[in-house]
């Protein structure tokens, strides 16, 4: 993943609504120059969500902002794995990030890779529900 200085973990508490628009989370992201977990709080129920955030290839200073992920709504008491061992803020971040990932890594895969399969899987998956409504509306 390359250098990484710092990682925030944000709780976001008081929800009135169980969703969060991800225009909300993506403007904090914007501002916030390195990777953010959020922790969404809603009544006694907690969920994380995170993007996967790298530095732009092209210049560092910046950043680039890709899809999120994020858990299913679970109890404020559910039990929560321990932090990993990680060597640095970017194994850690790696790690953390590929738990909110729905498809395992295949062998060797880095995150970067893993992240635009999964972009590409979601591009299909929304190409087919278009094709499933038009189909839908089509009288034969």
């Amino acid at each position: 993943m390359g250098r990484l200085d710092f990682l925030q973990i944000i709780p976001i508490a008081g929800l009135p609504t169980p969703e969060l628009s991800e225009d909300v989370l993506r403007c904090i992201d914007h501002a916030i120059p390195f990777p953010i977990i959020y922790q969404l709080i809603f009544d006694d129920c907690i969920k994380v969500k995170a993007a996967y955030k790298r530095p732009n290839d092209a210049d560092s200073g910046k950043w680039v902002l890709d899809a999120y992920f994020e858990t299913d709504w679970q109890t404020n008491n559910t039990e929560r794995a321990e932090l990993p061992i990680a060597l640095d803020l970017a194994g850690l971040y790696e790690h953390l990030l590929r738990q909110l990932l729905p498809l395992p890594a295949k062998p060797g895969e880095t995150l970067k890779s893993q992240v635009e399969r999964l972009q590409q899987i979601r591009g299909k998956q929304q190409e087919c529900r278009k094709m499933e409504a038009k189909l839908q509306k089509e009288k034969q």
